[in-house]
């Protein structure tokens, strides 16, 4: 469970004898995430395979499609995501983790009550409690394991220009869906992810998991609005997730568009709903936060979110990855939603 308050992880009993990447992915488990591995930049960028080349162009391509929108900042760490060594000089190897979030419904029980929220941004805010937990657990390896006392290193959770899923992909933690996400056989697309570039090589070379997609287009056929246009390929300006969270200023859509985005305020949650691989999952497994926690930080009943000041908003959120969607735009989605609210088609 994610805490709002950063604990120190538990001292690890570390095996002197034990490699690099055995202590690490040792740690990552008893720091707290199931889902851990690494990859040697030399290796991934010599692999014949050609994965990771084949991803920055694919990126590339992706960027001047337009696709990303007014997220100025993709364009411009767009040549830092070519090379993590453009990010962290020293790095030589690139740690990845994921932790798995509730797949449980974010916001009111039904669109007549209140509005619907994209499920990562439950629970305190994960930038700073998994940034936190990494470089803990980094100096715990650093300071406990003589091998590894030069250890130098820089984590990367959701912040810094690398791309993640790719890295994450060529660890072997997953592979990139027809929905553009990654997907792991076991929790599915529920994840958020950390990164730790590190200044000493592991021996791991690229070891990406088989592609269980297959021939399903359930994300596909389920996308309101088709931003994802083909497998592996979303236009982002077409993404409710896009217009709720990133644009903004004032929404220009049309009437079927602004109804397209249903009683959805921040974020979506459609592509992952329908997936096999999340449908699977059980509540056991996916208790990352309290309903206590979540109800510290979302109003759920369309009275409260309408009479809310913007000094309660910002009090309610500061401390939650909701603080990224301001005021005025939290107010400019809440209108669509509540005017979507009667519409018995939303989603």
């Amino acid at each position: 469970m994610l805490n709002s308050e950063p604990k120190s992880p538990p001292k690890l009993p570390i095996d002197l004898s034990s490699s690099l990447l055995d202590v690490l992915v040792d740690s990552a488990h008893r720091t707290g995430f199931p889902i851990a591995g690494a990859v040697d930049i030399d290796l991934a960028l010599a692999d014949p395979n050609h994965l990771f080349q084949k991803h920055s162009e694919y990126y590339s391509q992706w960027i001047q499609q337009g696709y990303a929108g007014e997220m100025q900042y993709l364009v411009r760490g767009q040549e830092r995501r070519m090379d993590p060594r453009n990010v962290f000089p020293k790095a030589q190897s690139v740690f990845c983790v994921a932790l798995p979030y509730s797949t449980l419904p974010a916001g009111a029980a039904s669109s007549d009550q209140g509005p619907r929220y994209a499920r990562y941004l439950r629970g305190p805010d994960y930038h700073i409690e998994m940034k936190d937990r990494l470089e803990q657990m980094m100096i715990e390896v650093k300071n406990r394991h003589p091998d590894f006392a030069t250890l130098e290193w820089k984590v990367c959770v959701d912040t810094s220009a690398i791309l993640e899923r790719t890295w994450a992909a060529l660890a072997g933690l997953g592979w990139i869906g027809k929905n553009t996400l990654l997907i792991h056989p076991k929790y599915g697309s529920y994840l958020l992810l950390g990164e730790v570039l590190i200044n000493q090589k592991t021996g791991q070379g690229p070891t990406p998991l088989p592609n269980f997609c297959g021939n399903c287009t359930r994300c596909l056929n389920a996308c309101p609005t088709k931003a994802l246009k083909n497998p592996y390929e979303l236009n982002s300006t077409r993404c409710i997730s896009y217009w709720t969270l990133e644009k903004r200023g004032e929404l220009t859509l049309d009437e079927e568009d602004r109804k397209r985005i249903g009683t959805w305020v921040a974020g979506c949650d459609i592509c992952q709903e329908v997936c096999p691989f999340n449908l699977k999952r059980t509540k056991e497994e996916i208790a990352l936060h309290s309903k206590t926690e979540i109800d510290a930080i979302h109003l759920n009943s369309w009275p409260e979110l309408l009479t809310e000041t913007e000094d309660a908003y910002k009090s309610r959120v500061k401390n939650s990855a909701l603080n990224r969607v301001k005021p005025e735009q939290f107010k400019r989605n809440l209108r669509i939603a509540v005017e979507n609210a009667s519409n018995k088609d939303i989603r």
